[in-house]
């Protein structure tokens, strides 16, 4: 009984602080929001010197209302909205590149990624957020990566004590108007800053340790097992992003703004060093993977619904043979990769901006 007092109650006292005192305590970069789960939080210092805009995006803030005579591009996404920091990422480079091009600011590249997100996530933010800036086209930033295996119709991902922590969306119970979270709120704190030390201690110059990364890597090429997908394994969530990609193009096409989904591989796909050494490490078999599928996959679905869509697997293959475009260790873009997704854009915009380049 003595243990009970004062071992048990302290740590029930303890989760219902954490719950109640959320809001005061933690205030990190990212914060619960009950329409999505999570949001960054608005004009919140960013690791590059910046900050986040009044939606909590990695970008300067906007006029609702474009100024007249300027096109405004809306480009959605997950964390590759943040590589390269507020001026290095892609999304800044081609405002620059149009602005250059042109002689005078005639486009709006307006970045509205949230990362940790997929596209049904994404979704739920363009109706939130995205569409208040009335765009004339929005971009689909989709990464095979991981955005189908995320897409767990029922997940909702959420901020607690700042830390994702997934939950069932058909199972969410509030007190206080935050989540109550079974079975603990102090373990995945806990949990998460351990990790963060480890990796620390052990990536060295990369942003993961060796292990870790081809870890991570591995378990996103297992949507790539031609035996996984023909048993189905990941319907569901194919099914759903899908489903959610119609959606958002058929939102879009009922108030006249023009839909295009970017696709970006991962790093496997360009680097036949990193898939050689996933292969070597987890014993796998080459034969048993079509590094394509995904791609195979999503173009078909937007060719049969008419959803105009860029690859960028061919290009980001030849220049990878040149140099990295990836961060040390990293799926995420470095400042070549993130030129490199400008540059591709750049040409599929000069087809939809003002026609009045110099």
């Amino acid at each position: 009984m003595k243990a009970f007092l004062w071992v048990v109650v302290p740590l029930i006292c303890v989760e219902i602080l954490m719950t109640v005192l959320d809001p005061y305590l933690f205030k990190g970069f990212f914060e619960y929001d009950p329409d999505l789960g999570f949001r960054a939080r608005a004009y919140y210092p960013t690791a590059d010197g910046g900050r986040t805009n009044q939606f909590g995006f990695n970008d300067r803030d906007y006029p609702l209302q474009k100024a007249p005579d300027t096109f405004r591009v809306l480009v959605l996404g997950d964390s590759f909205s943040w590589a390269g920091g507020h001026d290095g990422n892609y999304t800044a480079i081609l405002e620059r590149r149009l602005e250059s091009y042109y002689g005078s600011h005639k486009v709006d590249v307006i970045n509205a990624g949230y990362s940790g997100t997929h596209t049904g996530e994404q979704l739920a933010l363009l109706k939130k957020f995205g569409l208040q800036y009335n765009p004339d086209l929005v971009i689909l930033g989709f990464f095979v990566g991981n955005d189908f295996l995320d897409g767990d119709p029922n997940r909702k991902r959420i901020i607690v004590n700042g830390v994702y922590i997934d939950i069932d969306k058909r199972r969410e119970h509030k007190i206080f108007g935050y989540p109550i979270v079974l079975p603990s709120r102090l373990l995945p704190l806990l949990l998460q800053k351990y990790r963060v030390y480890e990796e620390q201690k052990n990536a060295g110059k990369g942003t993961f340790s060796e292990d870790t990364y081809l870890t991570i890597e591995k378990f996103r090429l297992d949507f790539f097992n031609m035996r996984s997908f023909e048993q189905g394994r990941y319907q569901q969530n194919i099914d759903y992003i899908l489903q959610s990609a119609l959606e958002m193009n058929d939102l879009l096409k009922s108030r006249h703004i023009d839909f295009v989904v970017a696709i970006y591989p991962d790093e496997f796909q360009v680097n036949p060093d990193l898939f050689n050494a996933i292969l070597q490490k987890f014993k796998l078999r080459r034969e048993d993977y079509d590094l394509k599928l995904a791609q195979n996959l999503l173009e078909s679905f937007l060719n049969s619904k008419g959803i105009t869509y860029i690859d960028f697997l061919d290009r980001f293959m030849t220049e990878g043979r040149k140099a990295p475009l990836y961060e040390l260790r990293d799926s995420h873009w470095n400042g070549a990769g993130n030129q490199l997704a400008a540059n591709i854009l750049f040409d599929e915009l000069l087809k939809r901006t003002p026609a009045s380049a110099p």
